[in-house]
């Protein structure tokens, strides 16, 4: 008979239990994903806009920029709703 223990979900230990602490993680979480926005939405406007960027270079640099934008737009958001909702789980399909 084999092993067949299946983990469903992740438990997140270090989550704070206060109100006040959970807001403050929430705020410092979306500040730091929108800054992380306006920066890869900056590089790739310049790289797009400015002929002297059309280099291979900077075409890989405008694709890791959108790579950026679509990895943490997905996990960033999910951080801030579970400091507000105190959930300390995630999901394995999430």
């Amino acid at each position: 008979m084999a092993n067949s223990t299946m983990v469903m979900e992740f438990v997140l230990l270090g989550s704070p239990d206060g109100w006040e602490l959970s807001f403050l993680y929430f705020i410092v979480l979306l500040l730091t994903y929108l800054s992380t926005l306006l920066g890869n939405l900056l590089i790739i406007t310049v790289t797009s806009d400015d002929q002297n960027l059309h280099m291979p270079m900077y075409f890989f640099l405008r694709n890791l920029s959108v790579l950026d934008m679509c990895f943490i737009s997905i996990t960033v958001p999910n951080a801030c709703i579970n400091s507000l909702t105190s959930n300390r789980d995630i999901s394995v399909a999430a």
